[in-house]
């Protein structure tokens, strides 16, 4: 495994709220990214979240990275999971298994993020044949 930090900023943010029910307000969103680091490049993301009054929010997303990762180029993709809670939550971002091209055909692996007053760092831990 081979591990690998950055940061990325956030270049584009469009946001549509489609759903205000009771309970939770639901919306869609599109991001692009800009990573520096061990990734270098972009990504267009598709996010589908939700929030509760109480704060409790959610999302799942689909990321598209075009980028060189440990120098070598390619794109693969991204799926994000997250959950937070008055009580914590928790975040999954890891690698579609087969969705590597170019240099990066057979990547695998997880991508840690972490926000800090809105400056986004990550920690990626992958594995290329």
């Amino acid at each position: 495994m081979t591990t690998v930090t950055g940061r990325f900023d956030l270049t584009s943010w469009d946001q549509e709220t489609y759903d205000e029910a009771e309970g939770a307000t639901l919306a869609r969103a599109r991001n692009t990214k800009a990573f520096e680091g061990g990734i270098t490049g972009t990504s267009e993301t598709e996010m589908l979240m939700a929030s509760a009054p109480d704060g409790s929010a959610t999302y799942v997303a689909i990321e598209r990275v075009d980028a060189a990762v440990g120098g070598r180029k390619g794109t693969f993709v991204l799926r994000h999971s997250a959950l937070a809670a008055g009580d914590g939550g928790d975040m999954r971002v890891d690698v579609l298994p087969g969705s590597g091209t170019g240099e990066l055909a057979g990547l695998t692996g997880e991508l840690a993020i972490a926000n800090d007053d809105g400056e986004h760092t990550y920690t990626f831990d992958y594995q290329l044949p």
